[in-house]
């Protein structure tokens, strides 16, 4: 059978009929596992806002300089403050699939319900995260680290532009591994690599392009809000400037955390062939 090509206006159509005919249900997870974490992590760790040093700062304007001690930086961040993050990580794995589950054309589960659901594909997501992080570390990685070592720079270069085009790919062609286990309720990590593999086959081109196109309006959208509200708050100054500025940066991310699962729930929806009388249905 021939592959469905994706009709991005379609899809987004039924990414914001999926919203509104769930916005109370995709509100409740979206505060609990998305706001909530976010927002506390931007008062319990503000230095998180203020890890990457300043230019001209303590390296001489020395860019190399500059990267060492922002990587240096990051790392004693995540060292000092692991349990937290891993926290707000996990929060987010069980946020994210309980929000795909949720949209399953097969039926309206309950906000309960698709939390089980979501709580349920944890083990495989991360499995099959793992697995497709070693598998492009090998096709990615491995290459590079030995033209590195051996081929001239300029040639090293261009193969490193090469490999992060391929970097790009992989990333699309395992876009829908999320939805593949917590909607269609895969519990093979291999499988769920596949099935998102052949789901994205002949349409790699148009889920990046529909994903960056998306993403780089809604990105300038909420840098405008936040810079603006951010101006805003720091006239004010003081706790209500701090805990103003945490509050809009956790929803500007919730929003777009949202309107991203949303949108690969809607690609997964069309790709796999949810036809609209089961959309309609499930909104019944």
């Amino acid at each position: 059978m021939a592959n469905i090509k994706l009709d991005m206006g379609k899809a987004w159509t039924q990414t914001t009929a999926l919203i509104g005919a769930n916005k109370d249900t995709i509100s409740a997870i979206a505060g609990l596992f998305f706001f909530l974490p976010t927002f506390a992590a931007a008062l319990l760790l503000p230095e998180t806002s203020t890890t990457i040093p300043v230019a001209g700062q303590r390296q001489g304007g020395d860019p190399e300089v500059a990267m060492q001690q922002a990587i240096d930086q990051i790392s004693a961040l995540y060292a000092d403050n692991w349990p937290v993050l891993l926290a707000i990580s996990i929060a987010g794995f069980i946020g994210s699939l309980s929000l795909l589950a949720l949209l399953t054309d097969k039926g309206r589960p309950t906000v309960g319900e698709a939390l089980g659901q979501g709580i349920r594909s944890i083990p495989t997501y991360i499995a099959a995260q793992i697995i497709s992080a070693l598998a492009a570390g090998v096709v990615v990685g491995l290459p590079l680290g030995l033209m590195a070592a051996l081929a001239p720079p300029a040639l090293t270069a261009t193969a490193g532009l090469a490999l992060i085009v391929l970097v790009i790919y992989l990333f699309v062609k395992f876009s829908l591994i999320a939805p593949v286990i917590a909607i269609d309720q895969e519990r093979n990590p291999i499988a769920a690599m596949t099935r998102s593999w052949r789901l994205t086959k002949g349409n790699s081109v148009r889920i990046f392009a529909f994903i960056v196109l998306l993403f780089a309006v809604i990105v300038i959208i909420g840098a405008l809000v936040q810079g603006v509200l951010t101006l805003i708050l720091s006239a004010i100054g003081g706790q209500v400037e701090a805990i103003g500025v945490a509050l809009v940066s956790a929803l500007v991310n919730t929003v777009m955390t949202v309107i991203f699962l949303v949108v690969i729930a809607s690609i997964h929806r069309q790709l796999s062939g949810g036809t609209p009388e089961k959309i309609a249905e499930a909104f019944e």
